[in-house]
């Protein structure tokens, strides 16, 4: 009988698009979003508490107060959120939800009638506000390699920093031109338009061979099931890692800096320099942060560029060594007789603060890579806290020596105590592969 002839058809492996290929840098774009939208709403109050201190009577004490509200619930939300994080089965949902979640607290507070209403939206504002910085590290170390960690989290930290820049003029804004309350309805009204592109561009992972070439299915490893992942057991083994807690207490004494910048910097030039509450005190606050978004961009590409000359801890130690050297300026703003001397000094710390930063960011990843989002919320909670502390006693050490200078000298060491535990970190320790 005859057997037809059938010719056997090669299979054409079609390769993958150009948005496919750089999918991984679309979606660290929209962590960049997300991280501005998380540092514009918990930075609207500390720039408009000029004017709702006026309207509800708060002294410096009670804005330490109602500062460090959001802080401390974001410390303790770092205990779970990270373990939920690693679990998630479906990251697309949960960041949307949580984003919206902090955009609809931020919205509230232009409805309070009362400063304790606001405290109470603080506190929910913190909770929702945790999951941001463990999900984005978590799909950094998934998309990335470890010689771009750096880079890559100095960019989607850096809108942070963005949020910053832009938070004074225009909540000043709508403070002076309107009211306060405007501010808090425009910024949480921003999440809506940052969902749109979270959805378009994010798709939780699929199997197949990763279009970003590490080896990995795009965007990273499946999540864990549900059931298991870290435990009693995983946390137990994660406390007997040196790497761990050095990485805890550099972040312990570097945080508080950041957050003396984020939640008392208006404050600061307001009550020591009698800047007028206008565009004055924006232009001057945009300046000292359009100059730490910068350190972090350099703090993360400087360590880009010396990996390719050495390994990458001797990379990131060396650029965090440089940095440490120029925070320590904050010891001289006692001595400064001008506001230009004051804004100098500022400008030269938070270059130094932002790139050290940067490199923070990139060693909770390198601890365990399995579980990022646990790592990242368990040294959150612990640097978090501290700088909750910091916060709230800001406003009473203020209050009763009628200034800001113990509150340097006291950053100053801390800023010491990060550095000797940066210099103790050992290459064995660090899963950088580099």
């Amino acid at each position: 009988m005859f057997t037809p002839y059938t010719v056997p058809t090669a299979t054409i492996t079609t390769p993958p698009g150009w948005f496919t290929r750089t999918r991984h840098w679309w979606i660290l774009a929209t962590l960049f979003g997300a991280t501005f939208l998380n540092y514009f709403d918990r930075q609207t109050l500390s720039v408009a508490i000029e004017p709702i201190s006026r309207e509800f009577g708060l002294t410096t004490a009670d804005r330490g107060t109602l500062l460090a509200a959001f802080v401390y619930a974001y410390a303790c939300a770092h205990l779970f959120i990270g373990f939920i994080i690693d679990r998630v089965q479906n990251i697309r949902r949960f960041f949307a939800v949580m984003v919206v979640g902090w955009s609809v607290c931020t919205v509230l507070v232009g409805l309070t009638t009362n400063s304790t209403q606001i405290l109470w939206l603080r506190y929910a504002l913190g909770v929702f506000e945790a999951a941001n910085f463990p999900l984005c590290l978590l799909l950094i170390a998934r998309l990335f390699p470890a010689r771009q960690r750096s880079l890559a989290a100095g960019i989607f930290n850096s809108g942070a920093v963005l949020a910053t820049l832009t938070a004074p003029k225009l909540v000043i804004y709508f403070s002076t031109e309107f009211n306060w309350r405007y501010s808090f309805y425009v910024t949480g009204g921003l999440g809506l338009v940052w969902l749109v592109f979270w959805l378009l561009v994010y798709r939780n992972p699929t199997p197949g061979p990763s279009p970003v070439g590490r080896g990995e299915n795009h965007p990273g490893p499946a999540p864990l099931p549900i059931g298991e992942g870290p435990g009693v057991g995983f946390v137990g083994s994660l406390f007997r890692l040196p790497a761990f807690w050095l990485i805890t207490f550099i972040g312990i004494g570097l945080l508080p800096g950041w957050y003396f910048m984020s939640q008392w910097l208006p404050t600061y030039l307001t009550q020591r320099w009698n800047v007028a509450y206008n565009q004055s005190l924006g232009d001057r606050l945009t300046l000292v942060y359009l100059v730490q978004d910068v350190g972090l961009w350099v703090g993360g590409g400087l360590v880009w560029w010396l990996s390719k000359r050495m390994n990458v801890l001797a990379a990131r130690k060396s650029v965090i060594v440089g940095a440490y050297v120029l925070m320590m300026a904050i010891v001289l703003l006692p001595q400064a007789e001008t506001i230009g001397s004051t804004l100098a000094i500022l400008c030269v710390y938070v270059f130094g603060l932002a790139a050290w930063q940067a490199n923070q960011q990139a060693f909770k990843q390198d601890v365990l890579p399995g579980r990022v989002a646990t790592v990242a919320a368990l040294v959150g909670f612990a640097e978090t806290l501290s700088s909750a502390f910091l916060v709230q006693k800001v406003g009473q050490v203020a209050q009763e020596t009628g200034g800001f200078n113990a509150i340097f000298w006291l950053l100053a060491g801390c800023f010491t105590v990060a550095i000797v535990a940066v210099l103790c970190l050992q290459k064995k320790w660090i899963l950088t592969n580099g």
